[in-house]
């Protein structure tokens, strides 16, 4: 029995070890690469669905589909995703996603939703970790479907304390949203401007 037991263990660590790799490697292929097709092509890989089952390859082709703007495939997975059974800070990220892809979709109806789903599910989490994600879909939520700039002066105060470029970027250019809804025009240029000061050269730089 001992020498099964110590077989069964090493089994365990090479398997964790070669699933950790699959991990690292399709990390870099999405998100150091942004190469989605072949982050999926691997996804469905023997490798992949040896390692990783249909539920969480489900969750992972979610980031992949997000990058390539692949509407009909991503109502697919959000579809499967809510039949799902998952914990409640999974599906609070799930749902986060969701929310922003409704937005970008211009489909308020579904993301009044999915906000909604959102806060009655973090409401069940004991870790209260995952505020921040809270705040995060709130700002694009109010602009976008409530159209209410009552966040502007906010958001330019979190873009002057960020030191990190982009979402200092993202904050100020969302400042610059707020302002237009408030119709103050001069303080929207000046957040614009610096948005264009950190954006310039990135995907979200405003056209």
């Amino acid at each position: 029995f001992g020498v099964l037991l110590i077989i069964g263990i090493v089994l365990y660590v090479v398997w964790v070890f070669f699933a950790q790799r699959q991990v690292m490697y399709m990390s870099l292929l999405l998100y150091r690469q942004g190469d989605a097709d072949r982050y999926l092509k691997e996804l469905n890989s023997l490798s992949s669905r040896l390692f990783f089952n249909k539920k969480l390859r489900t969750l992972m082709a979610i980031d992949a589909n997000l990058i390539k703007g692949d509407k009909e495939q991503l109502n697919k997975l959000f579809e499967r995703a809510t039949a799902y059974k998952l914990s409640s800070s999974d599906r609070v990220l799930v749902l986060q996603k969701e929310l922003l892809f409704r937005i970008a979709q211009e489909e308020n109806e579904k993301a009044v939703q999915s906000y909604e789903a959102i806060h009655k599910t973090y409401d069940k989490l004991t870790d209260k970790k995952y505020s921040e994600i809270l705040r995060e879909v709130e700002y694009p939520y109010t602009i976008h479907v409530m159209h209410d700039g009552k966040y502007a002066s906010d958001l330019m105060e979190r873009g002057d304390t960020i030191a990190d470029v982009v979402p200092a970027g993202v904050c100020y250019l969302r400042a610059a949203q707020s302002y237009c809804l408030k119709d103050d025009k001069d303080r929207a240029e000046r957040a614009l401007n610096h948005a264009a000061k950190k954006l310039k050269d990135t995907t979200y730089y405003p056209e």
